[in-house]
Order: C-alpha cells, then sequence, then structure tokens
C-alpha cells in the first residue's frame, strides 16, 4: 500500500472531523461528539500506517523535516484523543486537525529521505521525550489562543459562537497551565538526557537549535514563575504561552529546514 493511499484517506477524516466539530460548534449542526471523535480514531489509524510505511519501513529512520512533522501532529492527535475523555478540549480539534492534514499531505508528496544513523539508547529517548514536549506545547498554544478570545469576548460581552461552546475561564486557564506543566518537566528531560550526545555544536549543525530551545524554556520558566509570583493568566499567559512555543517550533524545524533545504545537508 503506497503512502499516497493513507494519508489521503487519513486527511480527508482529519478535515471532516474538524468540519463537523466547527458546525457544532457554529451552531448549524446539533453536537455529534461520538461522530467527530470516531472520524479522529479512524485519520489517526491511517496516519498511523503511514507513519509506519515511511519513517520506519527503510533500513533507517527517515527523520526529513516533513515527516518529523507528521509524526508530532500524529502524537497530538493522538494526546487530543486520549485527553478528550476527561477533559473539555474538544474544540481544540478544529484548528489542530487541519494542521495534521496539511503537513501530512505535504509529507506524503516529499521524497525527501534524511536517515537517522547510529542511534543509542540515550539519544532515541531524547527524541521521544522532545516530540511529546513539541506537541504538549502545540497543544497548549492553541488553547492559549482559545483563551485569548474567550476572555476578549468576554470582556466585549459577546457570548455567541465559539464562547459559548467552551468551557468557563478558569477551566480553560487551569487546562492551560497543566499542559504548560506538562510540557516543560518533558522539554527539561529531553535537554538532561540528549546533553550527552552533544559533542560539538557547529559541526552537528545545533547552535540554532540549542539557543532557540533554551530561549523557549525560558520564556515558559518565566510564565512559570509569574504565574506562581504574580498569578499571571488570561492574556498575558496567553501571550507567553504563544511566543515560547514560537521558539521551540523555531528551534526544530527552523534548524531543519536550514539544514535540510537551503543547505541541503540532510
Amino acid at each position: 500500500m503506497s503512502g499516497l493511499s493513507l494519508a489521503l484517506p487519513a486527511a480527508g477524516f482529519y478535515l471532516f472531523s474538524a468540519l463537523r466539530q466547527w458546525l457544532t460548534v457554529a451552531g448549524k449542526q446539533p453536537a455529534n461528539r461520538g461522530l467527530v471523535l470516531s472520524a479522529a480514531m479512524v485519520a489517526a489509524l491511517l496516519h498511523l500506517g503511514y507513519l509506519g510505511r515511511d519513517i520506519l519501513g527503510g533500513q533507517y529512520i527517515n527523520f526529513a523535516l516533513f515527516e518529523v512533522g507528521s509524526l508530532i501532529s500524529w502524537v497530538i492527535t493522538l494526546l487530543l484523543l486520549f485527553s478528550s475523555w476527561k477533559k473539555p478540549i474538544d474544540n481544540l480539534l478544529i484548528g489542530l486537525l487541519p494542521m495534521a492534514a496539511i503537513i501530512l499531505i505535504f509529507a506524503a508528496f516529499s521524497d525527501q529521505h534524511v536517515p537517522l544513523k547510529d542511534i543509542n539508547y540515550g539519544l532515541a529517548w531524547h527524541i521521544l521525550l522532545a516530540i511529546l514536549a513539541y506537541s504538549v506545547f502545540t497543544i497548549a498554544a492553541v488553547q492559549s489562543v482559545l483563551l485569548y478570545l474567550q476572555d476578549q469576548s468576554l470582556r466585549k460581552h459577546h457570548f455567541r459562537g465559539l464562547v459559548q461552546n467552551l468551557p468557563p475561564l478558569q477551566t480553560m486557564d487551569l487546562l492551560l497551565f497543566e499542559m504548560i506543566w506538562l510540557g516543560m518537566f518533558l522539554l527539561t528531560a529531553s535537554f538532561v538526557i540528549g546533553f550527552p550526545s552533544v559533542i560539538d555544536l557547529k559541526a552537528q549543525f545545533l547552535i540554532h537549535k540549542v539557543v532557540f530551545a533554551v530561549i523557549g524554556w525560558l520564556v515558559f520558566a518565566t510564565l512559570l514563575f509569574g504565574r506562581y509570583r504574580f498569578g499571571w493568566r488570561g492574556v498575558i499567559a496567553s501571550r507567553w504561552t504563544i511566543i515560547g512555543t514560537g521558539f521551540l517550533i523555531l528551534s526544530y524545524f527552523g534548524s531543519k529546514f536550514v539544514v535540510e533545504v537551503l543547505l541541503d545537508k540532510g
């Protein structure tokens, strides 16, 4: 089975699930949570089949730019599906599932292969924890956007549309910081485990990656301190979350884009 024959149906189910949830939020269709989550699950299963074929199917793990992005988007979907059984985060699907579909399509049409050779136990754990951390922070960034929109709508006394279908502001705030704490734990652990693998920052093309990752970590550490010391929440927390996630995205994907596309050293 070709990659496209798995990727295209997966993307279709992702988009259908997001659209169906959007229609619920817009008040154009009655809520059908089972249909939304079922479609997302089918998409995730097809996506997993694609990942097994295109990332793990060769002699070496393929860690090309879009393949890694596709893997992270799959992890994000999986985290959302698991969390949705206990927490009111269904509306995050509207923003995150189309992103997963787009990245998956780009990966399926890309023929770039960046083999990951000579991977040791510590490096494997570093990569796994980093992927989980980036996934959690991406979810937190989308959550922070919803929190910002909700805060602004409440200030302007607009209670229709998206805001009407979101949990209370306090619940949204607590969910955001739960994600940030989890992301910080995972990111810190990936730093600690990955540090012994660093031999020469310049030769390994790691300078920009490390600098942006550390800045992102410091942004989130500052946010958590501000939360503890000054009670930061709402718009302030949203802005810091988006900024921190932006640095993390630059750290990994920006660095890979420069190395693999601009410098062609993949």
